[in-house]
């Protein structure tokens, strides 16, 4: 017995509505931006009822919850990419996923925005989670560092929250001081003013 077989049709009608309104709702997002993401125009789209999409998602965040684990997936492969890429240098692969994680943000704008700045203090699913480890995990690794080692992961944290910084502020139209042309140098400042500093245990 496969596993559609052992759904019962109401869980099956669910997992659609949830696949059809993450889809949706993705589009909007990239077509409109996060602000036009209502539950009410998503379920009217959908033909449903607002109710039955809460029953798929608990609520609005949950579409947004799952819409940004897509975001984070895509996200995640650009990274991993950009590390595959990268020479076998401790310092270019990191560099290699600073500039990843820069170009991301500047080609991919709305998606940034809703893994970013949408909702600062929306709970994660634990899929996102996982991803977000795994994505430390392979910083720290590319970094040359050790993963199961508590300085070394707080390092290449302070080290990514300091590029996350740089690419937040260059990605705002309204600062002048830093844009996105001359902020991919600064991310080898940082990496560089990094390496110097890093943990010797």
């Amino acid at each position: 017995m496969n596993t559609e077989q052992k759904l019962s049709r109401r869980d099956r009608n669910l997992a659609e509505i949830r696949e059809k309104a993450t889809e949706l709702a993705e589009r909007i997002v990239l077509e409109k931006g996060g602000d036009a993401l209502h539950a009410r125009g998503l379920a009217q789209e959908l033909k449903i009822s607002v109710g039955s999409l809460y029953n798929a998602f608990g609520d609005l965040n949950g579409v947004v919850r799952a819409v940004n684990t897509r975001c984070a997936e895509r996200l995640s492969e650009n990274l991993r990419a950009a590390v595959a890429a990268a020479p076998d240098d401790n310092r270019a692969r990191v560099i290699a996923i600073g500039e990843a994680y820069f170009d991301f943000a500047i080609a991919e704008p709305r998606r940034w925005w809703m893994l970013f700045e949408r909702d600062s203090d929306l709970q994660l699913d634990l899929k996102t989670q996982k991803l977000q480890e795994g994505l430390l995990e392979m910083l720290v690794t590319a970094g040359g560092g050790d993963p199961e080692n508590t300085r070394h992961r707080q390092f290449f944290l302070l080290l990514w929250a300091s590029v996350h910084g740089l690419v937040s502020l260059a990605c705002r139209p309204n600062i002048a001081m830093i844009g996105p042309d001359v902020a991919r140098s600064y991310i080898h400042d940082l990496v560089d003013a990094g390496f110097r500093n890093f943990p010797k245990d």
